[in-house]
This record gives structure tokens, sequence and C-alpha cells, in this order.
């Protein structure tokens, strides 16, 4: 292998360098028995299945050149509707609200949030392809709106008591391992499977890495980001569905702060900002570190402020990853192309 290709292939599995030099600080300050006791690990897969199902769907976005900041939008607003639908009617109070007294089905409710969510997804889409808007203030601005009116409905309150049927993706077990983290499993392994092998998947690179390009093979870019956008409110449906079962309490304001950390572990698992490059896997890698990291800080009990500091480094230095594998990349396409020319003129002295 050479010097270029083995540089190379070290910046697209940095990630699981540092995960396994953090795992190392953290058992080293916390002890063995303490940090990889088996109920610590299945608290890390815990808090890492929420943002995990999200981080698909952001991971599919920024494949296809574009961000989603509506994530955490859809999946408060789909939280507090499901619970909006699904609870008695009773007496709100600036504590508590009540459901619209419906009752509704978990089966019924389940793949309405669903719909909604990629209906969401694809009313993005449309904005930004159709009606030529910006993908990062279309998205910014459906987020504060769905958010809206998930604080109109619920009146700012929590809304308790999800019915059981209901909450067994999030709060179900299969033995000792959480309904949660085997689903979350599978759907990396769907989504890995489906982006490698199918039209979509190959699609949605080459439109990442040069729209222009991908229409000149007979691609429709705007179709791809659409249904792009439309997987990533699928995900967020999920997510909501997960969260919720978890919690078993709707709050308005539920998921706050998961864009970002949505963005940083696609970014940190090797995802370009610029689409195009990146795997499932990959992004997998982030949320397996910001997860860690959370647990271990926690543990060491270390101020939040900190903790949130500490976030800001680890997207500085995907950034600064994510930059110098960009750099390369074009160094190396500079260099392949020179070559010939090189030698070329070589042969003409």
């Amino acid at each position: 292998m050479s010097a270029s290709k083995t540089f190379q292939w070290v910046l697209d599995r940095f990630i699981w360098f540092i995960l396994l030099l953090v795992f190392i600080f953290f058992i080293v300050n916390l002890g063995i028995e303490k940090f990889l006791s088996p109920s610590n690990l299945m608290n890390i897969l815990l808090h890492a299945s929420v943002l995990g199902i999200l981080t698909i769907g952001q991971a599919v976005v920024l494949l296809s050149g574009n961000f989603d900041l509506s994530a955490e939008g859809t999946l408060s607003l789909l939280v507090v509707l499901a619970t909006w639908l699904m609870l008695p009617y009773r007496e709100s109070s600036l504590a508590q609200a009540g459901g619209v007294g419906w009752e509704v089905h978990p089966f019924i409710v389940i793949p309405l949030m669903i719909v909604l969510g990629t209906a969401i997804g694809w009313i993005n889409g449309q904005l930004i392809t159709r009606l030529k808007m910006n993908n990062f203030i279309v998205t910014l601005a459906m987020q504060l709106v769905l958010r809206g009116i998930a604080f109109v409905i619920s009146m700012g309150a929590i809304m308790p008591g999800t019915p059981a049927l209901f909450n067994w993706l999030g709060g179900g077990r299969i033995g000792m391992i959480p309904v949660s983290v085997i689903f979350t499993l599978l759907l990396y392994l769907g989504a890995s499977y489906y982006l490698r092998t199918t039209r979509f998947g190959r699609q949605l690179y080459a439109v990442g890495g040069n729209r222009e390009a991908a229409r000149a093979s007979g691609f429709n870019p705007e179709k791809l980001i659409t249904r792009a956008y439309m997987v990533g409110g699928f995900m967020a449906a999920l997510a909501a569905w997960m969260l919720l079962g978890r919690l078993e309490v709707s709050v308005p304001n539920l998921g706050q702060g998961f864009t970002l950390e949505t963005v940083a572990a696609s970014v940190i698992g090797g995802v370009a900002l610029t689409g195009g490059s990146g795997t499932i896997w990959g992004a997998f890698s982030g949320v397996l570190l910001l997860s860690v990291i959370d647990n271990g800080l926690n543990l060491m009990s270390v101020d939040p402020f900190w903790i949130n500091g500490i976030r800001g480094l680890i997207i500085l230095l995907a950034l600064l990853i994510d930059a110098q594998k960009v750099r390369f990349q074009l160094y190396e396409k500079k260099t392949s192309r020179g070559a010939p020319a090189a030698a070329s003129s070589g042969g003409a002295d």
C-alpha cells in the first residue's frame, strides 16, 4: 500500500482510533469494573439508540449535500401529538396537560407518526428543490414551526401516562437486552446494506459528490434530495416513538439539542459536510463516541458546562479531520492529473 493510500485509510478510520483512546482514558480513570460493567455499557447503548436513529436520517441528508435541522422539531411535535391522541381527557393545569380524549389505539398512532414524519421530510424536500430555498434556513425555520405547534398542543405542560403497548419499543426488553438497542443496530445494518447495494444509494453518493455531473448522467437530483429528506423525517418519527416509549411522558421541548449532536456524530464519523462521502457505520462510530464521552464524564462527576465545552472541541476536531480529508483528496486529484503530463513531457525530452 502506498503512503498516500495509507494516509487516506487512516483518515477514513481515524474516529475508531479516537474511540479506542477515549475508552482507555475512562477505563484508567474509572476502573474496568465501573466503566465496562454490563449495566454501564448498556446505558451507553441506550443513550446511543435515539441519537443513532436520528443520525441515520441526518447522514443520508448530508450525503446528498444538504442539511436537515428540522429533525428535533419533528421529534418534539410527534411526541406531543402521539401523547395527546392516546391519553384520556383530563383537566389541564400549569404542570400537566391531558389528552384530547379520543384514546386512539397505539396501532393507529404509530403509523400516523411515521406518515407525518415522512410527510414533513417531503415538504422540506419540495421547498428546497422546487422552490430553490436554502436548505439550512428552510429546515431551521421548520424546526421552529414544529416546536411551536408542539407547545400550542401541550400548552407547555407535560403529558404523562402513555400506554404500555406503545412503550414497548423504547422500554421493552428481550431478555436482558433493551428492544431499543436491538432495533437501532438492525436499522444500521439495514441502512448500510441499502445504501451500498441499491440504486438509490449509488445515486445519492453521485448527487452529493457532484450534482451537475449526476444530472448529466441521467439522475434526477431533486427527486433524490427529496427522498433523502423523507428518510430523515421517517427516522425522526421512529426516534420519537422510541424516546416517548422510554420516558412514558411527553414534553414539548423534548429532543432539544439533538440536531447539533446528529450533525456532529455524522461529521465525526467521516460523513462529509459537502456531501457524497462517508458511511452509515462511520456515523455510528460518531454516535458511540458522543455517548461514551457523555457517559464517562457523568460518571466522573464533571461539571455539565465542561461537558458542553468538550463536545465543542470534539466537533472542531471532526471539522479539522474533514477539512484535511478534502484537502488531501484535492491534492490527489491534482497529482493524478499532472502525472501523465509530466511523463509525456519527459518522454519528449
